[in-house]
């Protein structure tokens, strides 16, 4: 069945007062809770140009990538759709099951394994490699609600993460953008969270157009796609095909498998779900191709048996 864009109402009413030193010093980013939910929600507001009121795509762009990922295999915090004081949002629920467990951010996890890493880096980071990830995550074990990563390592997992990246245009895999959930002695991977820069969310229709009426021009967005953060600022697909090389054979195989034979028809309907007050019929044109094209390029020279 497809997905159903179906949005909540929230307003300040709604703020999750056991935990008001949580709400993230940000006039854009609060905790709720929700009647019957026994986790707590993260609303974040899509932001605005104060030049023109254009709203980003930053709350279509996350809602989308949640289904992506379940498409290829990759276990996703869950998304809602939200309007927050009567703006735009979407709501990001906890990937913490309750209060015995706790999430250490990638800085903390790579700190823990290189006592010279810096985690306060905020852009580049000279230590923030893929080969760096693997070691921190060493004894971490895969998502705990991911049934079919059973037998994949904790980095197996992630390296599923940056493929996730790559396909999506994805260019916000900071340091604080993953993580470990520990659980008395047992570490295991978070689910992957925070897609919101993602499928060209930031562009106006009309780069949309000019960029799907030239197929160079496409080829050449996409290839600026790089990540900020990781050592030499690699391109999205260098940086996943890295990280698969890394993995063990099985896992390898797992990913590029699960993205060759994605059901296109579920990718389809992944987009198509936002409604079109909300995305224009270009904005899906345009991520159709993106996703499509990315998907070539992720598998090109890179066969599945």
């Amino acid at each position: 069945m497809p997905p159903t864009w179906d949005s909540i109402d929230l307003g300040f009413n709604d703020l999750d007062g056991d935990a008001p030193e949580e709400q993230m010093g940000s006039k854009d980013k609060w905790w709720i809770r929700l009647d019957g939910d026994d986790r707590p929600w993260l609303v974040k507001i899509a932001r605005t140009d104060s030049r023109d009121g254009t709203v980003s795509g930053e709350d279509w762009a996350e809602w989308i990538v949640q289904h992506l990922a379940a498409i290829l295999g990759v276990p996703a915090a869950t998304i809602r759709p939200a309007t927050f004081d009567g703006d735009r949002a979407i709501m990001s629920r906890s990937v913490l099951k309750d209060a015995n467990e706790s999430l250490s951010h990638g800085n903390e996890v790579l700190g823990g394994r290189f006592p010279d890493y810096d985690q306060s880096v905020k852009g580049e980071n000279p230590g923030y490699t893929v080969e760096a990830v693997r070691e921190s995550l060493h004894d971490v074990q895969a998502p705990s609600d991911a049934p079919e990563l059973v037998h994949f390592s904790g980095f197996d997992a992630f390296a599923g993460y940056l493929l996730l990246d790559a396909w999506v245009s994805g260019r916000d895999r900071h340091h604080e953008n993953w993580g470990v959930i520990q659980r008395g002695s047992e570490r295991r991977l978070a689910p992957s969270f925070d897609h919101g820069n993602a499928l060209g969310f930031q562009l106006r229709d009309p780069k949309r157009k000019r960029i799907l009426d030239d197929p160079d021009h496409l080829q050449r967005w996409l290839e600026r796609g790089a990540s900020q953060h990781f050592v030499g600022r690699p391109g999205l697909v260098v940086l996943a095909h890295q990280a698969l090389d890394l993995t063990s054979p099985f896992a390898r195989e797992y990913w590029l498998r699960r993205l060759a034979e994605l059901d296109e028809s579920a990718v389809e309907d992944a987009v198509t779900s936002v409604p079109l007050a909300i995305m224009s019929e270009v904005s899906r044109r345009f991520i159709a191709r993106l996703l499509n094209e990315n998907r070539r390029r992720l598998l090109n020279g890179h066969s599945v048996s």
